[in-house]
């Protein structure tokens, strides 16, 4: 199934694109072209299918678990049929955790970097500008859009499932234009298994009334984007194919549907013929219904010059460049406890509900038992006959303990699988029976793959996306955006003018929010456990507090907690309440114990009274 793109917007050729256009051979036709890239795309097809490591099965299954599809069509209708919602909790609760891991730096979850940028003003505009932009890079069904947290928390469930995979690319769908993150379904993404990164594949589905839109398309020197004649060579066809299946089922009767969609075929690919001679080196071919070539080649529209598609596992695998997806060890265990539940309640069915043998000609009337043997049911016997000569109840079965032990140990490796969601994400306490043992084997056993999975998330997806969206966006905005203006300030002009020059200038943007949350779980969980570890000794205590300032070791405390402790301080006004309310602890707190005592009656003294009065704390 491609992927459905609504509001296709292709990147559009300008004439401030730095660099060379892809060499272009010139005894290659559009059918030798076609041919090479229709090559690529079915060498990469087979190899996900039936490679040395197959995704496209794997991914399905994984779907069908994450959606609770199971295949009961085998049982009997009294057979037991139930879904556990197993892995979609996980998958729902990993993605939230990730995504509340990214958000809970208070100073964000990335930051910027420039050699040349000595005072960091410039960097700062940078990363507020990227900020304004991710502000709206999403949209949802019904057109409206979104911030980038909800495309991250979408994006760390499909990477949980199959794989993270976005395209970055330029709306014209709000006033100014935005950037725009899409997600991609990597069922239609096809990569270089080689790894020498000869093409990339994106496949897009259209209706046919998008082909008006795409005639109309020009770059910024007024020339279309796509092929005139290649599009009413694919109108043609679409044509005739709609007449012949006409044909097929009748005169004059039209079964086909009037939205006729058209499969395009996006590659960034270098191009290579039978004869091994290059046609086009990353040059961007899009191909309708794997015949026409409507674009390209082309160079590459953007000024950044990369890759405008992100695709990356959450778990790297060797040889493999679709990796290996989060929920793919625990997702089979989940189909195993789903199928064992359902066959324990079996169990309990047949063990409480017993079957039994009849002699019909026995009752009155046989018709009797047509029903079956239920509560409070009378059945009239023939004259002669003893009731326990009818019907003889049957036991099925009895349900093993064994059973019931498989069961629970299915369940606890499910556990462990959530634990390692919450407790290594930072959440130190996820459920109220987690001690503090279990946390402990539960971060030995898991914080070392999440946290490669939180550094694969930046390295691999978060931070090469934050370029591109600065980048894309630099290219594409306009001077008068007054959100653009309002970011940046009087540095926005500046910044405008020199576009070109910024998009080449070696800024560097370094996710680490979901890193850094790791780290402060650990060293807190490391705190806590040397607190404990000095409480149950005296003589560790008296040495702790010997080499150890406590109030910096509190502080400490909430700085990994991320709270901020001068919202907890005792301010100056609280101290001088208590200094009234409490005039001996008060006073000497202020002398350093040496003050003079209280007046009599235990009143306060008439200067720590007037001074009460002067800040509006006692009349």
């Amino acid at each position: 199934m491609a992927e459905k793109s609504p509001t296709f917007d292709p990147p559009a050729q300008t004439d401030l694109k730095p660099g060379v256009a892809p060499e272009i051979h010139e005894q290659a036709t559009k059918v030798e072209i076609v041919n090479a890239l229709e090559s690529y795309r079915l060498e990469a097809t087979n190899n996900r299918q039936s490679g040395l490591n197959p995704r496209d099965d794997k991914w399905r299954e994984n779907l069908n678990l994450y959606w609770n599809r199971y295949d009961f069509k085998e049982k009997a209708s009294w057979q037991a049929k139930e879904t556990l919602a197993e892995v979609p909790n996980y998958v729902d609760r990993f993605a939230a955790a990730m995504k509340e891991a990214m958000i809970s730096s208070p100073g964000g979850f990335y930051t910027v970097t420039d050699p040349a940028d000595a005072e960091g003003d410039m960097t700062t505009a940078v990363k507020k500008i990227t900020d304004a932009w991710l502000t709206r890079v999403g949209r949802n069904q019904l057109g409206q859009v979104m911030p980038f947290t909800a495309v991250f928390e979408e994006q760390m469930k499909l990477g949980a499932i199959m794989m993270m995979s976005a395209v970055v690319t330029w709306k014209n769908d709000v006033p100014k234009g935005r950037v725009a993150i899409e997600t991609v379904d990597p069922q239609n993404v096809w990569l270089d298994h080689t790894y020498r990164n000869l093409y990339r594949v994106r496949r897009i589905e259209l209706d046919r009334h998008d082909l008006k839109k795409m005639i109309t398309m020009k770059d910024s020197k007024g020339k279309a984007l796509f092929d005139l004649q290649e599009i009413d060579r694919l109108t043609g066809q679409m044509l005739e194919d709609k007449r012949k299946r006409e044909e097929l089922t009748g005169t004059g009767q039209n079964v086909s549907s009037g939205r006729s969609p058209i499969t395009l075929d996006e590659y960034v690919a270098t191009v290579v013929d039978a004869r091994g001679e290059l046609i086009a080196d990353r040059g961007l071919f899009v191909v309708a219904n794997q015949q026409f070539l409507i674009r390209g080649p082309e160079p590459n529209p953007f000024w950044h010059g990369s890759d405008w598609l992100v695709a990356s596992p959450l778990i790297d695998a060797p040889l493999s460049p679709y990796g290996r997806s989060y929920m793919e060890d625990f997702g089979s265990i989940a189909r195993t406890f789903t199928e064992l539940t359902n066959m324990l309640l079996d169990a309990i069915h047949v063990t409480a509900l017993k079957a039994f043998a009849v002699v019909p000609g026995i009752l009155l009337n046989a018709s009797q038992v047509a029903g079956g043997i239920t509560a409070n049911k009378t059945f009239m016997l023939q004259e002669g006959y003893k009731p326990e000569d009818f019907a003889r109840a049957i036991d099925l079965g009895t349900l093993p303990p064994d059973a019931v032990k498989m069961w629970e140990l299915l369940k606890n490796e499910l556990s462990e699988a959530a634990n390692m969601n919450e407790v290594a994400l930072g959440q130190f306490a996820p459920k109220g029976r987690t001690s503090a043992t279990e946390i402990s084997e539960t971060k030995q056993s898991s914080s070392a793959l999440i946290r490669s999975i939180a550094q694969t998330v930046e390295q691999r997806w978060l931070n090469i996306i934050l370029d591109l969206t600065w980048k894309t966006g630099l290219q594409h905005a306009k001077e008068d955006d007054p959100l653009l203006n309002n970011a940046a300030g009087a540095m926005w002009p500046a910044l405008w003018a020199n576009r070109k020059e910024l998009i080449q200038r070696p800024l560097t943007f370094q996710a680490g929010g979901i890193s850094a949350l790791i780290r402060k779980a650990a060293q807190m969980k490391a705190l806590i456990g040397i607190m404990q570890l000095v409480a149950s000794n005296d003589l560790l205590l008296q040495e702790f507090m010997k080499v150890v300032d406590i109030n910096k070791f509190v502080k400490k405390l909430f700085e990994l907690s991320d709270i901020d402790l001068q919202t907890l301080n005792v301010s100056d006004r609280e101290r001088l309440i208590r200094g009234v309310t409490e005039p001996m602890g008060g006073l000497q707190q202020q002398a350093g114990g040496q003050g003079a005592p209280p007046a009599e009656g235990g009143q306060a003294s008439p200067e720590m009274t007037e001074l009460a009065r002067s800040m509006g704390v006692a009349s």
